[in-house]
């Protein structure tokens, strides 16, 4: 039986993990194309997968399927994988972050557009609506030290329907841990993609991995969310050294 804190709990779901590696690799196996053949792009694949497999040890419990935001853990757990076996090919931290942009646009495009509707319904519903507020007063309580710390923002009637600041991310923690941490801006523009993908109306002025105190993200029913890449144009952007 799995404990509450159990460091084991990703390599005991070792399979279930492979899977939704295997299931987002598939999307970067296209964002690679431009920069490798097939033969390449099946060994980065098992570079990749060894890596992930490694991690799992590493990537912190935060509640397991309790918390939904622990499948927002194991995708940046997935992109961290994926990106150590660039970083040997020479690639720069500008190409790899492009590559991480279009995993995650190719990822939701992939989803079928009945789920995505779907998605942006109970986006907005009271009952999910009333989760959120539920799940960032506990996580104020910090019952796991990796976890994602969140505080939900009441809409403003006009510009936005509701917000969450993301006081401290469990993403950005992780790639503390493997001194990965220039690549998270990068992660956090997927965001961009999913919310156009999913017709949901999304903002942002600042993130942590950016350099800012917390991530500030702004949610609207039936807006328009800008275009992740190129970034620099972003907001969440504007103060970050450029990378090469």
């Amino acid at each position: 039986m799995k404990t509450e804190n159990n460091k084991n709990y990703y390599v005991e779901i070792k399979d279930k993990m492979i899977k939704d590696f295997d299931k987002m690799f598939q999307c970067t196996r296209q964002a690679l194309e431009q920069h490798f053949n097939q033969n390449k792009i099946d060994q980065l694949y098992q570079a990749s997968k060894e890596e992930y497999v490694n991690l799992l040890p590493h990537v912190p419990y935060i509640g397991g399927l309790k918390n939904k935001l622990t499948m927002n853990l194991i995708g940046g757990a997935i992109v961290l994988a994926v990106v150590k076996p660039l970083e040997k090919e020479g690639l720069t931290t500008r190409e790899i972050g492009k590559v991480i942009y279009t995993t995650f646009a190719l990822y939701v495009q992939a989803k079928p557009c009945f789920l995505r509707w779907l998605i942006n319904k109970l986006v907005f519903a009271s009952s999910s609506l009333k989760k959120a507020k539920r799940q960032a007063e506990e996580s104020l309580f910090r019952k796991y030290s990796g976890d994602f710390v969140t505080e939900f923002v009441e809409g403003d009637g006009e510009n936005f329907d509701f917000g969450i600041d993301y006081i401290e991310c469990a993403i950005h923690k992780l790639y503390q841990q493997q001194a990965a941490e220039k690549y998270l801006q990068y992660v956090c523009l997927g965001d961009y993609p999913m919310f156009q993908a999913l017709g949901i109306g999304f903002s942002r002025t600042q993130t942590i991995g950016s350099g800012g105190h917390k991530c500030d993200a702004r949610f609207k029913r039936g807006g328009k969310t800008a275009n992740g890449w190129p970034p620099e144009e972003l907001a969440e952007w504007k103060e970050i050294e450029p990378t090469k």
